[in-house]
């Protein structure tokens, strides 16, 4: 399910909307945001976001992906996007967009079918990218000076590009990746899901171990923000002590706050990809216990998204006999998807290794009170305030605190309407534009020389 996080009239007079603060003079900053789209979410969107915004505060280059349109399929236009953006708003003011056209090796490794994240050539392809990215990076730094350079998706620790090279300071993040998969969860996977997250739980290992062009870079970077407590402390290890941030930020909705008083179902709304590591399986499980606990007619779970285990999950439903406790939608264009979320109660994701996805996000600022597993960026996202947070130990753990969780949500009174109103206070502190404030900040604090 992809969302779009963005307000185009929004971003595109950032300068309207933020104010510094301070008399600090402008920097010049180099911005390295392979993902960049004013009209997706995840990693684009992210990339846009923060780069558009920090235009406000700080004279902003960002380095691109620029594809070719007889290679690439539709939905990776991101130059096209970009600048269809520009055409229909304006130029952003203190904004440059520097496309770096993709090498030959990143057109053989990144198209499309081996353009998916889980193949490993990509990251091979990625990383080419990165050295074209460099080299007119190089070229602009001698034209005129940077005072700065950041490298800012995609978000992972595996590859921090090459502008820590520059010779000037350099900031990389927020970043992720480098969460395990408990082998107990693997028995909801399919044979492919099992083969790839084995795979990379191995993977995980060596790189946090062997990536020492990504140990270099953290050791020379002025300041390093990671999305979760097992990223800073492998940065520890590193040598480094990073900041936590959440790589995503609030939308800027209308959110309100949510009334239960337990005299009807509880609206619960699960929303993703259809793929091993969302885990639905994990609450269609809870949902059964909570059957058998009496509360089946009190709860009711709303599924949007499709995908590869879509028809072994809806069997799986039919198996567990919950039919009459789910709805599912597939997948549904994006405004539909916030006037769903405007009907439900409550969001849960049941997610074993994600970032912090911008549906999290989303929920939190229309007001949805958040059950999620204590893990990655849904950690530092959630707390006791607009939320419950599940030990992420093993399966069955998880089966049984989510089905708890749930029936404290029914049974307590008061519960669901205090956490969402914590929910909207948390959707303020974790905005787009408090985040990019704190990283505007932490430009301000670099010497100009």
């Amino acid at each position: 399910m992809t969302a779009d996080t963005n307000d185009p009239k929004r971003a595109s007079h950032p300068q309207a909307e933020l104010t510094t603060g301070s008399s600090s003079q402008r920097r010049r900053i180099l911005m390295s945001a392979y993902a960049f789209s004013p009209v997706r979410g995840s990693e684009p969107g992210m990339g846009w976001n923060i780069c558009s915004r920090l235009a406000a505060y700080h004279d902003v280059t960002v380095l691109t992906r620029s594809w070719n349109e007889t290679l690439w399929p539709e939905d990776e236009r991101h130059r096209e996007e970009a600048e269809q953006f520009m055409r229909n708003n304006g130029p952003i003011p203190g904004l440059t967009i520097h496309f770096v056209d993709s090498p030959p090796l990143s057109r053989l490794l990144q198209r499309d079918p081996l353009v998916s994240l889980r193949s490993p050539l990509y990251f091979q392809g990625y990383a080419a990218w990165h050295r074209a990215a460099y080299r007119d990076a190089v070229r602009l730094h001698r034209g005129r000076r940077f005072d700065a350079a950041h490298q800012l998706t995609i978000a992972s620790f595996r590859e921090p590009g090459y502008l820590w090279k520059l010779g000037v300071p350099f900031i990389w993040g927020p970043m992720g990746g480098g969460g395990n998969v408990p082998w107990s969860y693997f028995a909801d996977f399919g044979n492919h899901d099992r083969l790839y997250y084995a795979l990379k739980n191995v993977a995980n290992r060596i790189h946090v171990r062997s990536k020492w062009r990504s140990r270099l870079a953290a050791r020379r970077a002025e300041r390093v923000f990671v999305n979760s407590t097992d990223l800073h402390a492998m940065m520890v290890r590193w040598g480094r002590t990073p900041h936590l941030m959440l790589e995503v930020g609030t939308p800027d909705w209308p959110g309100r706050p949510r009334r239960y008083d337990g005299g009807r179902p509880l609206r619960l709304c699960w929303i993703g990809l259809h793929i091993g590591r969302k885990a639905l399986p994990l609450f269609l499980h809870a949902l059964s216990e909570l059957k058998r606990r009496g509360l089946g007619e009190k709860v009711h779970l709303t599924i949007l998204g499709t995908g590869p285990e879509t028809n072994t999950w809806q069997a799986l439903c039919q198996q567990l006999q919950i039919q009459n406790m789910t709805t599912w939608l597939g997948q549904v264009p994006f405004q539909q998807v916030h006037e769903e979320l405007d009907r439900q109660d409550a969001f849960v994701t049941s997610s074993l290794q994600e970032g912090t996805s911008n549906v999290l996000m989303e929920a939190l600022a229309a007001g949805l009170p958040v059950i999620c597993h204590d893990v990655a960026g849904m950690s530092f996202a959630i707390n006791e305030s607009c939320g419950i947070k599940i030990p992420f130990l093993n399966r069955q753990t998880s089966i049984l605190e989510f089905a708890d969780a749930i029936a404290r949500l029914v049974t307590t009174q008061g519960l669901l309407n205090g956490l969402s109103e914590g929910a909207l206070r948390r959707a303020k502190a974790l905005s787009w534009d408090e985040k990019v404030k704190e990283i505007a900040h932490a430009y301000n604090a670099i010497p100009l020389v």
